[in-house]
C-alpha cells in the first residue's frame, strides 16, 4: 500500500534567524494593511552568522510557493510571539525588489492601533524570522559570503531598526518594552567593522 502524503511544506529543524528592512511607511487607517518589502533580494547585508561576521545576500527564488500558505504567517512586534498583531494575507515572492508582503493588523486591539500608528511616522521597520531550509544556502570566497537560496518564512515583525536598505512600499490601515531599543551589539560590532 502506497500512503501519498499532502503538499505541506515543513518546518526546518534549524535555527530561526531575524533579518530587518529599512524603510519608510504610510498608513491608510480604513483597510488596516501594511504592503512591504519583508527581505530584499540581491542586496548585501553585513550579519553575524554563527558567531562570524559575513556578508549576506538572499536570492530571488528563496521564497518560491511561500504565497500558498500566507495566512499561516504571523505578524508580531520585536519578534516577540507574545506580541502578535495580525497576520500576512498575500506574498508576492516574484516581485523584483523582494519579497513582497501584505499584512493585516487586527481591529480592537490597543497594539495593534499602536504599531499602525508607529508606522505611519515612520519609527517600525519590517524584519523577519526564517529559517534555511535543507541545502538553502551556499557559501563563498572562503566562508565570508552566504548566498541564501531556500528559507521557510516562520513570521514577520515589525521593529525599530532595520538590517537592510529597502523600501517599504505601502502601509495600509481600515521582549523589549515599547520605547527601549533593543541590545545588538554583535550587529553593532559588525556594522563598525564594515564601515572601516
Amino acid at each position: 500500500m502506497t500512503v501519498t502524503l499532502p503538499d505541506v511544506e515543513l518546518r526546518p529543524r534549524s535555527m530561526v534567524e531575524l533579518r530587518s528592512v529599512a524603510g519608510d511607511m504610510t498608513v491608510h487607517w480604513a483597510e488596516r494593511t501594511i504592503e512591504l518589502v519583508a527581505m530584499p533580494y540581491d542586496q548585501d547585508a553585513a550579519v553575524v552568522v554563527h558567531g562570524r561576521a559575513v556578508v549576506e545576500s538572499c536570492a530571488p527564488f528563496a521564497f518560491d510557493g511561500l504565497e500558498r500558505r500566507a495566512n499561516r504567517v504571523k505578524v508580531n512586534r520585536d519578534h516577540d510571539y507574545q506580541r502578535t498583531v495580525g497576520r500576512a494575507t498575500a506574498f508576492y515572492p516574484e516581485r523584483p525588489e523582494g519579497l513582497v508582503a501584505r499584512l493585516r493588523i487586527a481591529p480592537k486591539l490597543a497594539l495593534g492601533d499602536e504599531t499602525l500608528a508607529l508606522a505611519a511616522d515612520g519609527a517600525l521597520e519590517a524584519s523577519v524570522g526564517f529559517a534555511v531550509m535543507p541545502g538553502g544556502e551556499r557559501w563563498l570566497e572562503g566562508r565570508s559570503r552566504r548566498r541564501l537560496e531556500r528559507l521557510f518564512l516562520d513570521h514577520i515583525a515589525l521593529v525599530p531598526e532595520g538590517a537592510y536598505d529597502a523600501q517599504v512600499l505601502d502601509v495600509r490601515a481600515a521582549s523589549p518594552p515599547v520605547g527601549e531599543r533593543p541590545l545588538t551589539p554583535n550587529l553593532d560590532g559588525v556594522l563598525a567593522w564594515f564601515r572601516r
